[in-house]
């Protein structure tokens, strides 16, 4: 034995400016894919305009949807900033009441077996047929959006995390159970990291539709929102309008499923 201890090439050890340099290069790559899709999105829908020969009272271009987002934003803007507090209020909701049923039924298989069917049958009733219902309980206000927001989102991340409470390490548990840990900290230091990554899949399955459910909703209720402005710009043939409306929808719903992405990197690492 020569004694000679090997030190690891300095190369490979992570500094804070090459990991600084990382963040800024996905961070680009992200730009620059955003900025090709938005492009080649825009290019098919010009050419399918020119192609087809597409007249504006059917399809507007995508230089006059532009204009009408710079014209029309203020009303715009209040519309989204309505919608958006509706779905969020709802996936914060949803997302808490999921987690604790979540844990309620990893407790007792019992539990889960009689509210299950109860929160399928909930799940599965149209919204459109219950409408009157949730109108008469929560008004046209922005309570009707939250709570079709939290009947739309709340199932998927009630599954996704049941199913990652149940899915822990027994390997773990049992050197919790040894060491003698409680509950609560086998819960929060065990069972909740391995949960988390089925945790944002519901969650990331929810946020795209919770920004459609509260369109839903202001549909149905009048509310001022992002729905109602679309269907009250396609009722008056205002159709640049009404697809600046849809373009905004989709564009926020893009970003919604990117910062679900990104925080479930930021929390599971």
């Amino acid at each position: 034995m020569t004694g000679v201890i090997d030190h690891p090439d300095a190369s490979l050890i992570p500094t804070r400016g090459r990991i600084a340099q990382e963040r800024v290069d996905a961070a680009t790559r992200a730009i620059a894919f955003f900025v090709v899709a938005v492009v080649l999105i825009v290019g098919l829908w010009q050419g399918a305009i020119d192609l087809f020969d597409l007249k504006p009272f059917v399809v507007p271009t995508p230089m006059s949807v532009l204009v009408a987002l710079n014209q029309d934003w203020p009303k715009l803007g209040a519309a989204l900033g309505y919608t958006l507090r509706g779905t969020l209020f709802g996936l914060v909701i949803s997302t808490s009441l999921a987690l604790v049923l979540g844990t309620l039924f990893t407790l007792s298989d019992n539990l889960a077996r009689a509210v299950m069917p109860l929160l399928i049958a909930i799940r599965t009733a149209p919204v459109l047929a219950i409408a009157p219902l949730l109108i008469l309980i929560f008004g046209r206000g922005q309570a009707i959006s939250i709570a079709v927001v939290v009947i739309v989102s709340f199932f998927p991340i009630l599954v996704n995390a049941t199913r990652g409470f149940r899915s822990t390490d027994a390997n773990a548990l049992e050197l919790m159970h040894v060491c003698g840990a409680t509950w609560l900290q086998t819960f929060f230091k065990v069972r909740l990291p391995f949960a988390l990554p089925a945790i944002f899949t519901g969650l990331r399955a929810a946020a795209t539709s919770g920004l459609l459910s509260a369109m839903l909703a202001e549909w149905l209720s009048g509310a001022p929102g992002l729905g109602t402005l679309i269907l009250e710009a396609e009722s008056f043939r205002k159709l640049p309008l009404m697809w600046a409306g849809v373009v905004l929808a989709m564009a926020v719903a893009f970003a919604i499923f990117a910062l679900t992405v990104r925080m479930e990197r930021s929390v599971v690492k």
